[in-house]
């Protein structure tokens, strides 16, 4: 079994890097916002915020369904905190000045941009999910120069010394 939740702020190369290490460790790949979006599993719309208001309930019991057919998943989402099984916790961090950047190409408004800047420097995820998992399985990854293989090779390590039979 191998079940890993990537995450961080919005531009910090969550869904990238997700990817490519499903692809690499042979897992299935599943995008929350994809998933929220596809089923339905939001309440409205937040105009201040500039995004989806999630059903927390409604998504994970779609996940822990999902989760029930798989042993081997890499789910990738932004700021969603839900406590599901999972086995290892990748936060992805990014300088504030790469951040703000790939936040600009997305032309978000410069409020949402603050606040996620905000959130990234007030280390809000690490902190949002000791609260629910034991820090243990929480790693914080630098996600900025490097290319994505060699952040995935970052990660594939982590998960190495703490697990048998992962292979490259």
């Amino acid at each position: 079994m191998l079940r890993i939740y990537i995450t961080g702020t919005p531009g910090t190369g969550k869904t990238t890097v997700a990817k490519n290490l499903s692809r690499n460790l042979n897992l299935d790949f599943l995008e929350l916002n994809d998933l929220i979006i596809k089923e339905g599993l939001y309440l409205g719309y937040d105009i201040n915020r500039d995004t989806l208001i999630v059903d927390d309930e409604l998504l994970t019991k779609e996940l822990l369904r999902k989760l029930r057919t798989t042993n081997k998943i890499c789910i990738s989402s932004g700021m969603v905190l839900l406590e599901l099984p999972i086995d290892y916790i990748i936060i992805l961090h990014s300088s504030i000045s790469t951040l703000r950047k790939r936040l600009e190409t997305r032309s978000y408004s410069e409020e949402k941009i603050e606040s996620n800047l905000e959130a990234e420097i007030m280390n809000v995820l690490f902190y949002d999910f000791t609260e629910f998992y034991p820090p243990e399985i929480i790693y914080e990854i630098q996600n900025d120069d490097r290319s994505i293989e060699d952040t995935c090779k970052q990660i594939i390590s982590v998960i190495r010394k703490h697990s048998l039979g992962i292979t490259e």
